[in-house]
């Protein structure tokens, strides 16, 4: 029974013709899965560098004493406004602002506070514009959607229930006095 299996495969384990497309069949999908891997690491990284950006300029206008009466809202359109590539920048973001105690140095032991899409009650971030020459710390979070959440990078994403990701930026500046 061997034998005549051996005398029938013997014809094909000379055969060379077809072997480039078995190459391409076991190495093409690892190609195209590091493909996929930079174009969602690319994009996220955009983003964020978007994010961070306009979260600066924002936040030179309110130090430089621009925005009257600084409210979380008017930072958010005031970042939002800068952000083009982050689609629904303010239903998905949270910005923090307090002032960091000059004696201690203590800086918030929280991590940062991103939207909660699981839930209808939003978790509460401390908002307060401080006052003169007073060290301010801001931090903001987005969520943004993972363009390819079924790839292998996709995957490896802590995504929330709408399958998106936070991406955070964080600045600090002084009060300037009036």
């Amino acid at each position: 029974m061997t034998r005549r299996i051996r005398t029938h495969f013997r014809r094909f384990r000379k055969d060379e013709r077809g072997l480039a497309s078995v190459e391409f069949a076991l190495f093409f999908p690892l190609y195209l899965g590091l493909f996929f891997w930079a174009a969602e690491l690319g994009i996220i990284s955009i983003k964020s560098v978007m994010l961070d950006h306009a979260l600066d300029l924002s936040i030179r206008e309110l130090r430089l004493g621009l925005v009257d009466e600084p409210t979380a809202d008017k930072l958010k359109t005031a970042i939002c406004s800068r952000t083009v590539m982050i689609g629904n920048c303010e239903d998905q973001m949270m910005i923090e602002l307090q002032p960091v105690n000059t004696t201690t140095w203590a800086m918030p032991q929280t991590p940062v506070t991103c939207v909660n899409n699981d839930e209808n009650i939003q978790p509460v971030v401390t908002f307060s514009p401080g006052r003169q020459q007073e060290l301010m710390l801001v931090r903001a979070c987005i969520i943004i959607p993972v363009l390819l959440p079924n790839t292998m990078f996709g995957r490896t994403l802590k995504k929330d229930s709408t399958g998106g990701i936070g991406i955070a930026a964080i600045s600090s500046f002084v009060n300037e006095p009036s």
